[in-house]
């Protein structure tokens, strides 16, 4: 006879296979974005600020944020590339 502990013992096994499986699955969505990155394209970082990657390098990326100004971040800063930051702006 199954009795309401087993269950809920059952139940968070679940829950806890559930969450490693997600965690392990962004993880890799994080690392192929990462190794995506190209020269050219425009990102946006945790911090909120949008740029242009001029320069990639061994496990950092420098960054074009106004002309002239440029920031050097880690790799794993980049949230995600962006698609017409530009476009977006002018119609500002």
């Amino acid at each position: 006879m199954i009795t309401p502990d087993i269950i809920l013992v059952l139940a968070l096994g679940v829950l806890i296979l559930f969450m490693f499986t997600n965690n392990r699955k962004r993880r890799k969505q994080a690392e192929a974005l990462i190794e995506s990155l190209k020269v050219g394209d425009q990102v946006l970082l945790h911090s909120g600020i949008f740029g242009k990657i001029t320069d990639i390098a061994e496990d950092r990326l420098t960054i074009e944020t106004a002309p002239k100004a440029k920031l050097t971040v880690i790799k794993q800063a980049v949230r995600s590339v962006e698609a017409n930051v530009e476009q977006k702006n002018e119609e500002a």
